[in-house]
């Protein structure tokens, strides 16, 4: 036998080493993650950037060790600053660094990995640009703009147009003109950024704008220059801060916006983007599909560089065996994550689709493709699902029918005659009880039809009094807003291309309205004439897309939108 080991083998000392190292082990698995982000990626020289380091818990300190960031970086401020909060009843505290930095020189600068105490982050790339020019070298205030493509872009293309104030003194009564142009959807990029920037040697408070732009006709487009007035603060040995009026302007811009190219799909949404993607997920395992089992696939188109009004639809092809009932199609629109290249929108549509396989065996989901073009490379490309095979299983919870089998005489055989009692008086017991509640019920159900038919007469009496027309009545019904649809018409029975296409688009923004196939097509000849190669706007006529816009789906409020039969008869 085996003598156990004498408890003097571990003494004290050791086993609060031992916890000691666990304590110190837990610790820097929980703190090894130092998090790095910075407020731009894209900036000009003599502009600062803030870097912020991130840890999780109060028990990292110390300060950052930033020698590397001496070579191509000016750190003019630091900060240190705690989050404590408390969540169901746990609490999250972390430890955040403010370090405020201006770039030495011009091109890709690295933000090196920072370390503090025995953890470190992850590098970080700038681009950092050349200073605007400052016709006004001594001035207090100037305006500076510039948009992110030169030469040509497409229609309905992304163009980032940056707006910036420059100043060196106090200012009132200020004012800034709105940029607006015709033809152009413009989206304002987030809220007004406010940083630092070094001109010729002198100290700027810097106000920035961004908006997104979406030209919707060809030609050339001109962005004119904008206007800032105001009143700044004067200094000299003949006054101790006097008032002074000033009106300035930002450079103008002119750009060459191209029609569709000839090569793109000619049944096809014109969808200009720097990428697009289209994914899919399951709300269960299809592998396993067995019929009659739903299951919902969600479909998700995501674009790089546009709203979300400007997706196409998502359509899933009808196949045998496989019931479909889709859902209206959510949209959604966020700014480009700020570590990314680059900046602007990224619209997202998603079509969640509940399938019920209606047999068993082997089925194939048809390949979803959608064409796009990319602007980056100014290729056509593909945003594609490939087909996908399934094999359905039968549902071993399901009874099958029995089989008929026809018998012959042969096989008949009488089984003998038993003798039984007499239970004829408890059977017209029964079936007078059967009786006389089938007559109760049928007295109900008469009596509740009536009571719906008087509701309904009285319902059309008063809709009659208020000379509502039946389509109205049909319309309130349904809980359809009416307004956007009228809209359309008006502008299709004027012939009027632009004010059809202003229409849809805002119809389409605020409720995504369910098309047809019809009336796709006649919005593919709405947008040729006014976005094709041979724009004609002034000859489109109406009549075909104000037809089709008849047979778009009502749009249902969400708690009274019915849900669709599972099994249904036909």
């Amino acid at each position: 036998m085996v003598s156990p080991i004498p408890r003097q083998t571990f003494p004290l000392s050791l086993r609060m080493t031992l916890v000691i190292m666990i304590l110190f082990f837990s610790f820097h698995a929980q703190a090894n993650n130092l998090e790095a982000s910075v407020d731009r990626t894209r900036l000009t020289v003599n502009e600062s950037v803030t870097l912020f380091l991130k840890a999780p818990g109060l028990e990292l300190t110390g300060d950052p060790e930033l020698t590397e960031l001496y070579q191509d970086f000016e750190v003019l401020a630091q900060q240190v600053r705690t989050n404590i909060q408390i969540i169901n009843g746990e609490n999250h505290s972390e430890r955040i660094w403010e370090i405020s930095l201006l770039p030495r020189r011009t091109g890709t600068l690295i933000i090196p990995a920072i370390t503090i105490g025995d953890i470190s982050s992850q590098p970080i790339t700038l681009e950092v640009r050349a200073e605007p020019e400052n016709t006004q070298a001594s001035a207090d205030i100037f305006l500076h703009s510039e948009i992110d493509h030169s030469g040509s872009i497409y229609v309905q293309q992304q163009l980032i147009y940056t707006l910036r104030l420059y100043y060196a003194t106090s200012i009132s009564d200020h004012g800034l003109t709105d940029l607006e142009l015709e033809n152009v959807l413009m989206v304002q990029l987030g809220n007004r950024k406010d940083f630092e920037a070094r001109i010729d040697g002198r100290l700027y408070n810097v106000a920035e704008w961004q908006f997104a732009l979406y030209p919707q006709s060809s030609g050339e487009l001109v962005l004119p220059p904008q206007t800032f007035s105001g009143r700044v603060r004067v200094q000299n040995r003949y006054s101790l801060g006097g008032l002074k009026h000033i009106r300035i302007q930002s450079p103008e811009h002119k750009i060459n916006v191209l029609p569709v190219p000839d090569s793109f799909p000619a049944d096809a949404q014109w969808l200009p983007a720097k990428s697009v993607t289209l994914s899919q997920q399951w709300s269960g395992n299809y592998a396993q599909w067995q019929e009659g089992t739903p299951l919902t696939r969600k479909l998700t188109l995501q674009a790089r560089g546009l709203t979300a009004a400007q997706l196409p639809p998502i359509e899933m092809p009808v196949m045998q065996g496989v019931r479909q009932y889709p859902e209206q199609p959510q949209l959604n629109e966020r700014p480009e994550n700020l570590n990314q290249s680059g900046t602007g929108l990224v619209g997202e549509k998603t079509l969640s689709i509940a399938l019920i396989p209606t047999t068993t065996g082997a089925l194939r989901l048809p390949e979803i493709r959608i064409p796009w073009w990319n602007t980056n490379t100014n290729k056509l490309e593909y945003a594609a699902l490939e087909p996908l095979p399934l094999d359905i299983s039968a549902d071993p919870a399901r009874v099958p029918e029995p089989e008929k089998v026809k018998a012959t005489p042969s096989d008949t055989i009488v089984p003998p005659v038993q003798p039984q009692a007499d239970n004829s008086f408890l059977w017209q017991i029964a079936a007078l009880l059967f009786s006389t509640l089938s007559a109760i019920l049928a007295a109900l159900l008469w009596q509740s039809r009536q009571q719906l038919i008087f509701a309904r007469q009285q319902l059309l009496h008063n809709l009659g009094q208020n000379s509502v027309s039946k389509n109205q009545t049909k319309t309130m019904a349904f809980g359809e807003n009416p307004i956007f649809r009228q809209a359309l018409l008006n502008a299709c029975q004027q012939d009027q291309a632009r004010a059809a296409w202003d229409a849809w688009q805002k119809w389409q923004r605020v409720e995504a309205p369910q098309t047809t196939p019809e009336f796709d097509r006649a919005l593919h000849q709405l947008q040729m004439s006014l976005f094709g190669p041979d724009a004609t706007p002034e000859n489109w006529q109406g009549s075909d897309l104000a037809a089709a816009s008849k047979g778009i789906k009502q749009v249902f409020k969400q708690k009274d939108r019915p849900l669709p039969e599972l099994y249904p008869e036909s």
